[in-house]
């Protein structure tokens, strides 16, 4: 499977231990040929993402926006949701959506590990979402494309 990964630089201290969970896990998951995309923020990523769709089986999608004194952070996370959909509605290609829109730098590093990681859960809903277009698996047996993820949840521990 190819995979994408489009990752926003800004608020890189929480945005490259969601990369690296992510790499670990399309890793667990099988994932055979992966590209990352830097972009600048999130407000870049659904470009992006549409971008990496043209090459890839799934893209997961990873950035941080963290409120300030504006109401910014609002606009911006609805923005990058929005385009996100759309970019995968119109390739149809899945994207997991791996954006923590957070209060505190201290939550939003809370969301990049143990069961609140949203960059594992990113690539596991593209790859998941992915294996739906094809479900039949090398030994020939169709199986539900979650399932297969979740049975081999425990080489994912990150």
């Amino acid at each position: 499977m190819k995979l994408g990964i489009v990752v926003a630089d800004f608020n890189q201290d929480v945005t490259e231990r969601l990369l690296a969970s992510a790499k670990k896990t399309a890793h667990a998951c099988g994932v055979t040929d992966l590209t990352v995309m830097h972009v600048p923020g999130c407000f870049e990523i659904p470009y992006a993402a549409r971008l990496l769709a043209a090459k890839t089986d799934a893209v997961a999608c990873l950035g941080c926006i963290i409120k300030g004194e504006t109401d910014q952070n609002t606009y911006l996370a609805q923005a990058c949701a929005i385009g996100i959909q759309i970019a995968q509605l119109g390739t149809g290609v899945p994207m997991g959506f791996g954006i923590i829109s957070a209060p505190t730098q201290e939550l939003a590093l809370a969301r990049t590990q143990g069961e609140l990681d949203r960059g594992k859960e990113a690539v596991l809903a593209a790859v998941s979402m992915a294996r739906l277009k094809s479900p039949a698996t090398s030994d020939g047996k169709e199986r539900g494309a979650l399932g297969d993820l979740l049975d081999n949840i425990e080489l994912i521990s990150l």
